[in-house]
């Protein structure tokens, strides 16, 4: 439950949120994509309160990835295809995002390329059906989002947890260079994915804590710093041991 928030998501840049288990991250992302209206207080898009934009337009206007994604029944292009319908016959707009999201060469190797059904339940005698580990389905979710390449907002709800770290950086470098310009909201459990954020908000009990740059948040020392040395701390232990 989120309790006297009171945050600005500037227009063109890349945010990040932090916090442990039930801190209110989800249930942030939730409100900004009208799941749910606010109890007390109000979301405003540039001005106007989001109660008062219609849903499927507003909605037109996101591009999510949520840490909760979906794997359809579907073939490979249809599984991306599906994240902007109108464009779902567009196989090159398809194997663009899936370019992006570094899926392209997974799903090229399939029996059937992107015409693979990804489900061992629904294949066909035609065709072999085919099941993706938890990282490609990953990553083939963040493709379906970035098929909205005309998305004004991008939320990325633990869009590389399924990943290891070197997968995880060279996705998020590839998502700064194409996102770049347009307005991200970043979630992640890992602190490094957040560092280069433009602003990096700390929730804490369904409040915020703390927001500020990388370096701003380390300097003051308070749970930002604290999560992040503790995960450093962990990646250096691993490496030693």
């Amino acid at each position: 439950m989120l309790r006297g928030v009171n945050l600005t998501i500037p227009a063109g840049a890349a945010v990040g949120l932090a916090g442990v288990n039930g801190a209110g991250k989800s249930t942030l992302v939730k409100l900004l994509c009208r799941f749910y209206d606010p109890q007390r207080g109000t979301i405003t898009w540039g001005g106007t309160d989001l109660r008062e934009l219609d849903v499927e337009e507003l909605r037109k206007r996101i591009g999510v990835v949520f840490q909760e994604f979906m794997a359809y029944d579907l073939t490979a292009a249809e599984n991306i295809g599906i994240g902007q319908v109108r464009d779902l016959g567009d196989r090159a707009r398809i194997v663009a995002a899936a370019e992006i999201a570094k899926i392209a060469d997974t799903l090229e190797a399939l029996p059937d390329g992107y015409d693979t059904v990804l489900s061992r339940t629904h294949a066909d005698e035609e065709r072999t059906g085919v099941t993706l580990s938890g990282g490609q389905w990953q990553r083939v979710a963040l493709a379906r989002c970035l098929m909205r390449d005309d998305a004004e907002l991008m939320i990325l709800d633990e869009p590389t947890s399924g990943l290891d770290a070197e997968g995880e950086h060279r996705v998020h470098d590839t998502l700064r260079r194409h996102a770049e310009g347009r307005t991200r909201l970043l979630i992640s459990h890992r602190m490094s994915a957040l560092r280069g954020a433009d602003l990096i908000v700390t929730l804490v009990g369904g409040q915020i804590a703390e927001q500020g740059s990388h370096d701003e948040l380390m300097d003051a020392d308070g749970e930002y710093a604290r999560l992040f040395r503790l995960q450093a701390d962990g990646y250096q232990d691993a490496r030693v041991g």
